[in-house]
């Protein structure tokens, strides 16, 4: 395990004095980083700070949070998993981690990084600019039927969990519409407001005050059932796309060579942290649920999700834009 250590001496005045062994020092000994792979104040920097604050506490120790955005996550994803495996440097991913390297080239493997846990989930919100004439899925689809390649949809970068729901509606409703990759959601939420592309399928936490005030229409969410705070807007099983359902999911990740008691502590910390009310209570305001996995469960959900994707992936024959 590479952690701290100080190596002691005894006094070398004699001769053949002996060397000290090296004390370990007690994981964590120092700071901690908490990297995020997008800009701030979207879904990923407002779960990553909430784990960063759970984890301070738990340790106390002060943890750093660095928004790295870049190439759909790719950029932080990579510089974590080049890190030093000793539990100082870990990222708030999303799903997208183990997407981006099924639909274009990577700096970066799955199995360079380990899963600490799942820390939430939650579904999504396919809004669209408020002028588009359309009110329900039927009429989106309707009109994208009549024009193919004619409707733009806006997603926080490639592989994101924006474009994945995006891709996977399109493929299910059979429709052709165009991807407008943007490197985070503020610019993207500004575009689609301004009626610069026609629809996304963005977290409930960046949509509210849009559809709030009017400027966008939320017309469905991803989930299996009716979103807390938006019961008004029908799943899209219910709109009529049949077995359409998704939701994106934000684990902590590590470089892969990460020993397990290192792991298992950091685990402890994330799970009960997330856990606690005040945390349980602020993810579920943004529309999510707090999870907490164990480490053996969040290693066996990455695997399911990874394989879940590689078939959509290969069904809808997606590629980096």
């Amino acid at each position: 395990m590479r952690m701290a250590a100080c190596a002691a001496f005894t006094g070398a005045a004699l001769a053949g004095a002996a060397m000290v062994a090296p004390a370990a020092a007690e994981y964590p000994d120092r700071n901690l980083v908490m990297v995020i792979p997008f800009p701030p104040g979207g879904p990923n920097d407002v779960i990553g700070r909430l784990v960063a604050q759970k984890v301070s506490e738990a340790f106390a120790k002060t943890v750093v949070v660095e928004n790295k955005p870049g190439a759909g996550g790719s950029t932080a994803i990579d510089f974590v998993a080049r890190s030093g495996p000793d539990g100082y440097t870990g990222i708030l991913s999303s799903m997208g981690y183990v997407v981006n390297p099924l639909i274009g080239k990577t700096p970066y493997k799955v199995e360079d990084l380990r899963p600490v846990s799942i820390v939430t989930s939650g579904p999504s919100v396919l809004v669209v600019r408020n002028d588009l004439p359309v009110g329900s899925v039927q009429e989106l689809i309707a009109l994208a039927k009549s024009k193919p390649g004619g409707l733009t949809y806006a997603s926080s970068g490639n592989g994101t969990p924006l474009h994945l729901a995006a891709e996977l509606f399109k493929h299910d409703a059979g429709v052709d519409i165009l991807h407008v990759p943007y490197k985070g959601t503020g610019e993207l939420m500004v575009d689609l407001a301004a009626g610069r592309v026609d629809m996304s399928i963005v977290s409930p936490l960046i949509a509210a005050n849009f559809v709030k005030d009017g400027r966008l229409k939320a017309i469905a969410t991803t989930g299996t059932a009716r979103m807390k705070g938006w019961e008004s807007v029908p799943t899209m099983a219910e709109a009529g796309l049949k077995g359409y359902a998704i939701e994106a999911w934000y684990p902590v990740l590590v470089p892969a060579a990460t020993p397990d008691p290192v792991v298992a502590k950091l685990n402890k910390a994330i799970a009960d942290g997330v856990k606690m009310p005040d945390a349980t209570e602020r993810l579920e305001g943004l529309g999510l649920r707090a999870i907490g996995s164990s480490v053996a469960d969040a290693d066996a959900y990455v695997k399911a999700e990874a394989a879940k994707w590689s078939q959509l992936v290969k069904d809808a024959n997606l590629k980096a834009d």
